[in-house]
């Protein structure tokens, strides 16, 4: 029994605190006037629990003293939560800070067996579940305390086999807060996720480097591209998907990545995609710099659509720009009360140029008696009434007045109303009919003559 080695262990640990510099089995045995096979198996006693250390020196063992700090000294100066169990997981020691954390007084811990330690204010569980076994080698993990109206602790559980003076196994558990730390990686982790989930659903592309090195594209690049995560990784993505004649253009960005601007740079260019397709892309470029590391952005926008329907636009309006130039009738266009279009006829009618009608009402150009006429018609149009007609009269620049025959119409895109107003000059129209009604007086008159 161990109890029956005690007094010859003290005298070897007395023997080797007499001879710090160490002494061999053989030296012990003569001191202690024992054999060296019994005197081997009292050191692998006092090695094991850690009491005695071994230097070997060729073929010869050198047993010294072990410097080993006092565990109470330990418990009460370390930062850490420490408790030590016995085999029978009974608690023989607990420091000053788990008691804290547990609210318990250190007596009401000691002896009892771990699997029954209550507190009134911690939830010890989960840290309980993790002592079921003790282990044969160290193990760390993480362990959370849910403290009332405290919230939740988090530490670092280290648990080391122990071996005792009197060569009973046990186990220490050190615990280290590691709460700050473990919540801020979980904000941190939070911010990445949120980050990954917006820019894996815009419906930009977006590219980052990180001093020049591609580190993250999502998804809506390899739309636009046609190659896989897996290739893009691989190659550079704007060196490999500009277009050859955008290439220059596309070295700017590169500038950007090895020399930094403050501010936003924007590009339009042309990217051809793995199957060949040609795609025009608008690129804004971002840097900052955080700490020792240059951060460039690069958000990268498929406007092949856009650019399409803008020319078609542009097409369709210069269609409608050579047709309404083109007709032999007057146009004006008013939306929301102001004139914004009005075709050459008007010119070549009036005499007035177009930089002289910008600066006129329409107004001024219809003779006044005609003009109450035509803004009546003008607002029941903006109400919604059918197309009206009407007969007036343009003054000229030359004094004259031209006869006009004209149409009002308004129609409503969104909340913009556009007036179209066409005016037919019929002059010769209204002279001839003018000078046959004439004429008719005329007859008439000269009936009445006769019959008299």
């Amino acid at each position: 029994m161990m109890q029956d080695y005690q007094q010859e262990l003290t005298q070897i640990k007395n023997l080797l605190r007499e001879n710090p510099e160490g002494m061999s089995v053989t030296d012990i045995a003569k001191a202690l006037g024992k054999n060296k096979n019994t005197t081997g198996r009292y050191l692998d006693i006092l090695l094991i629990s850690g009491q005695v250390d071994m230097r070997t020196y060729g073929m010869a063992k050198v047993f010294t003293l072990s410097q080993r700090v006092p565990l109470s000294a330990m418990l009460g100066y370390s930062k850490d939560l420490i408790l030590v169990l016995d085999r029978e997981s009974r608690i023989i020691e607990i420091n000053d800070n788990f008691s804290a954390l547990l609210h318990l007084m250190r007596k009401d811990a000691i002896g009892k067996n771990i699997a029954y330690l209550k507190s009134p204010e911690v939830d010890v569980r989960e840290f309980i579940s993790t002592l079921s076994a003790l282990n044969s080698q160290e193990s760390e993990r993480l362990v959370s305390f849910r403290i009332k109206d405290a919230g939740e602790r988090i530490f670092k559980q280290k648990s080391i086999p122990s071996v005792f003076d009197d060569g009973a196994k046990g186990l220490t558990i050190i615990l280290s807060d590691v709460t700050e730390e473990i919540l801020r990686e979980r904000e941190i982790r939070e911010r990445e996720e949120q980050f990954r989930m917006m820019a894996e659903n815009i419906q930009d592309g977006l590219l980052i480097f990180e001093n020049d090195n591609c580190t993250f594209v999502n998804r809506r690049v390899a739309e636009i591209t046609g190659y896989t995560f897996e290739e893009l990784w691989a190659m550079d993505p704007i060196a490999t998907i500009a277009a050859p004649e955008d290439r220059k253009k596309m070295e700017a960005i590169h500038e950007l990545r090895r020399k930094p601007a403050p501010g936003v740079t924007e590009f339009q260019g042309r990217i051809r995609r793995k199957d060949g397709v040609y795609r025009d892309v608008y690129l804004r470029i971002t840097s900052l710099k955080h700490e020792e590391t240059w951060f460039t952005f690069v958000i990268m926008t498929d406007i092949t659509e856009l650019r399409a329907k803008d020319a078609a636009l542009f097409e369709s309006e210069q269609r409608f720009r050579m047709m309404a130039e083109n007709i032999q009738d007057i146009l004006f266009i008013i939306e929301n009360d102001q004139l914004v279009y009005s075709n050459r006829r008007l010119s070549e009618i009036t005499g007035y140029t177009q930089e002289e009608l910008r600066t006129k009402n329409p107004k001024d150009l219809i003779t006044p008696e005609e003009n109450q006429q035509i803004e009546e018609l003008y607002k029941k149009s903006l109400g919604g009434v059918e197309p009206a007609q009407f007969r007036s009269r343009l003054r000229c620049k030359n004094g004259e007045s031209r006869h006009v025959f004209g149409h009002i119409n308004s129609v409503r895109y969104g909340g913009t109303i556009s007036t179209y107003i066409t005016m037919t000059d019929v002059t010769e129209f209204a002279q001839r009919e003018q000078d046959l009604q004439n004429r008719i007086i005329a007859l008439e008159k000269s009936s009445c003559s006769t019959d008299l």
